[in-house]
């Protein structure tokens, strides 16, 4: 079969791949994200994408997804269609790599660097560290200057690997059926590419990194240093990759950061990984004066509970809705997404992240907007999604493909579906059941945990009242949370330039127990009863 060129828009990325080839698979081969959480199976609907040029005729699965009226307006599934010749392939939801700031610093106190014998090439003004935080649906990556530890530029950006599942045991499978350099080589050359688009705004020189500290759960730093993923297929979940790693740069397979070495924090477990380490290191919780839960919400939910006793954590999959994948209009935390929503005389109000008009809804929105939908009786404690309440709330309601959809903004179809209720609904769920399994492990009440810190940069938009609201949390702890932000990315900070800090990080890794909630014999009875939101 003949070669054909692929374009990618926005990101003007080219490839050339044999005629045939789904504009999924094209996506990957050219390094560009395509929201696809069900792996580029045909089963979420998420990778829509329009293409210009020869394509194969919509499948059955396309109109079964996007219904009649999408297709035939040119949208198309990128994991269905097929192109035949020279195409363009638009993205409807494209990731990107932004820088966010400069000058930033974090608010940390770190020590002097540590001696490692590493001086700036002669003629540069900078010596330069990196800290990585790869989350399963974002990463986000920042530049330290490593004589005082300042963060100078940070940006994100959608988890390349995001084609091959929105979750983590999807990846792990893929990984499994087609090698780990699948996940390995496009998250190692995605993670350069933001660095070197960091360097830009300091007018810095790839050699001027020398540095590179990672963090992340323990599939995606396992697939950054291209280990073995197996073992976090199936249980016993043993011979996963948790210790701490050296390695260069060069040898992960980056070829322009050539004088850089990384350091991979360590993790406690399979599925409490070196993002938690990172998260204790960064927050060092004392539970002197009394019990203190740190919640890390994301794709994959851990919680680790500090006692006078010792550190125990669990792990809650949770899954992407809360960071605003997965559910119909879900986006980012960026500008136009809506972060805020609440009832004010009887009608909604939003508020979006820059106040710009609302072309979608991040994960802190979502979760406000069932709160607000509990409190306007549109939906009832099951989450079911009521049409005959009257008013201005009530005519929001509306049918499509017998699924009903709560109108957040009419002009771009900005909505909130029964099926996103639903998700939301079971990663709450998961959240709370492994709440309430580690105090009952420690033999507590939620009344006895004098402070919850809420990491991650979800936790900067969420408002606790909205997490007791749907029950996400004991009640008693609305008033009680502290959102310490990402304190992943911040540990990872701290261990970059201090060698005491890698120490402690080894210290906590070892010190911290695990409670399986897999094989926990109350996990199911405890997680259906908290699907339910309050009454």
């Amino acid at each position: 079969m003949d070669d054909i060129e692929v374009r990618f828009e926005p990101h003007g990325a080219v490839v050339r791949v044999v005629s045939g080839t789904t504009a999924h698979a094209a996506s990957i081969a050219a390094g560009v994200a395509m929201d696809a959480p069900c792996g580029g199976l045909g089963r979420c609907g998420r990778c829509v994408v329009r293409v210009q040029g020869e394509v194969s005729p919509p499948t059955v699965d396309e109109v079964e997804l996007l219904g009649t009226p999408q297709v035939a307006r040119g949208l198309r599934l990128g994991c269905r269609v097929r192109l035949l010749g020279n195409a363009v392939v638009a993205l409807t939801a494209p990731g990107s790599i932004r820088v966010v700031g400069e000058g930033v610093s974090a608010g940390l106190e770190v020590e002097a660097p540590w001696e490692r014998g590493i001086e700036a090439v002669e003629g540069r003004p900078y010596l330069l560290g990196a800290v990585v935080d790869i989350g399963t649906t974002t990463i986000v990556a920042a530049l330290v200057d490593l004589d005082n530890g300042d963060e100078l530029t940070r940006g994100g950006a959608l988890n390349v690997q995001y084609p091959w599942g929105a979750d983590v045991m999807t990846r792990i499978t893929m990984a499994a059926h087609d090698g780990a350099e699948i996940l390995h080589r496009p998250l190692v050359r995605q993670v350069e590419r933001m660095l070197l688009a960091l360097l830009e705004p300091l007018g810095a020189l790839p050699e001027d990194i020398r540095e590179i500290a990672v963090a992340g759960n323990t599939a995606m730093t396992g697939s950054f240093m291209g280990a073995d993923l197996a073992p976090l297929a199936s249980a016993p979940y043993e011979g996963a990759m948790t210790e701490a790693v050296y390695s260069s740069a060069r040898r992960l397979g980056m070829e322009r950061l050539t004088q850089a070495k990384c350091y991979v924090l360590p993790g406690v477990s399979a599925f409490v990984g070196a993002d938690v380490v990172a998260d204790l290191l960064a927050t060092a919780p004392d539970p002197a004066d009394g019990p203190v839960l740190l919640l890390d919400l994301g794709t994959n939910g851990e919680i680790v509970l500090v006692t006078a006793d010792g550190m125990l954590a669990a792990s809650a999959a949770a899954g992407p809705a809360l960071e605003g994948a997965g559910i119909e209009s879900g986006m980012r935390a960026e500008p136009g997404a809506v972060e805020r929503a609440w009832i004010e005389g009887g009608e909604l109000v939003v508020a979006t992240i820059g106040g710009f008009q609302p072309v979608g809804i991040c994960g802190s929105g979502a979760l406000d907007l069932v709160a607000a939908m509990l409190d306007a009786g549109v939906l009832d404690a099951s989450g079911r999604m009521h049409d005959d309440i009257g008013g201005a709330i009530g005519r929001r309601v509306f049918e499509r493909d017998d699924v009903r959809a709560f109108v957040v903004d009419a002009e771009f179809l900005v909505v909130i579906t029964q099926k996103d209720v639903r998700q939301i609904q079971l990663a709450k769920g998961a959240i709370r059941t492994a709440i309430d399994l580690l105090l009952a492990e420690a033999g507590l009440d939620a009344a006895d945990v004098r402070d919850v810190l809420v990491a991650g940069g979800f936790g900067l938009h969420v408002d606790g009242r909205v997490l007791a609201r749907l029950g996400m949390i004991p009640a008693v702890w609305a008033d009680r949370l502290t959102f310490v932000g990402n304190t992943a990315k911040e540990g990872a900070r701290v261990a970059l330039v201090s060698s005491a800090a890698r120490r402690r990080a080894e210290e906590i890794a070892e010190r911290v127990r695990t409670l399986s909630l897999a094989t926990h014999p109350d996990f199911q009875r405890r997680y259906i009863a908290s699907l339910d939101f309050p009454a």
